[in-house]
């Protein structure tokens, strides 16, 4: 049985956002259908489009909603007295628990934002762009107090997202780690191993003579004489 139409129901409008956004993930956005998306939230087809003028609007809000979700913190974060260090790492627990409370939206963005018009692709790219303003902030003022290494944090915010945005294809609800283990895990090995002041031996370049020559050749480049 079809739900009625219920204009004034924002909480449903979220509902059908997180279902559509389970929808596209499951089937791809290309090969889903608002009927798809009808059908999940016991809807008419037709009464869909009361709520959202068409598939590209639905993942347009999904995704803005997502990114404004987690950008709030991230602006409280910002203005916060804590040392640069422990910022960068509650930053990055506060995106662990954002992604995995709705890691369908999350992975939507990677996948799918050439779905949509300039006009809401930029508009999402605004949204990313801030979070990532904010973490660089904070990440040049951990450089500046000594609490971080010196990093171009620009790159340190691309490799920071480059590992957030793979969770939801590999995190499961049940899995081995919970949301909270999941994120001390991405602090230890994001801030506390890559960016932190003092660093351990991994992160120290080879030595040339630590790469093997090549086959014939001696580690000062000399010919080997062949043995029979």
């Amino acid at each position: 049985m079809s739900r009625p139409i219920d204009p004034n129901r924002p909480e449903f409008e979220l509902e059908i956002l997180r279902q559509a956004a389970r929808v596209f993930s499951e089937v791809g956005y290309r090969q889903s259908t608002t009927e798809h998306i009808a059908k999940t939230v016991k809807l008419k087809k037709s009464s869909l489009y009361h709520y959202f003028k068409n598939k590209e609007n639905i993942l347009f809000q999904a995704l803005a909603m997502n990114l404004k979700r987690s950008l709030e913190p991230l602006l409280a974060l910002k203005q916060d007295g804590a040392p640069a260090a422990q910022r960068l790492g509650a930053a990055i627990r506060l995106q662990v628990q954002a992604i995995v409370e709705a890691p369908y939206i999350g992975n939507l963005f990677v996948t799918d934002k050439a779905s949509l018009t300039s006009r809401h692709l930029k508009q999402c790219l605004e949204l990313r762009d801030r979070h990532e303003q904010i973490l660089r902030s904070i990440i040049e003022q951990g450089i500046a107090d000594g609490s971080l290494a010196n990093i171009d944090s620009s790159i340190a915010v691309k490799i920071i997202y480059g590992a957030l945005n793979g969770l939801p294809l590999w995190w499961k609800p049940n899995g081995r780690y919970g949301p909270a283990e999941i994120g001390s895990i991405f602090v230890d090995a994001l801030v506390d191993r890559m960016l932190a002041k003092e660093r351990g031996p991994a992160s120290q370049p080879l030595k040339p003579a630590a790469v093997a020559p090549p086959r014939g050749k001696r580690a000062d480049g000399s010919a080997k004489k062949s043995i029979r």
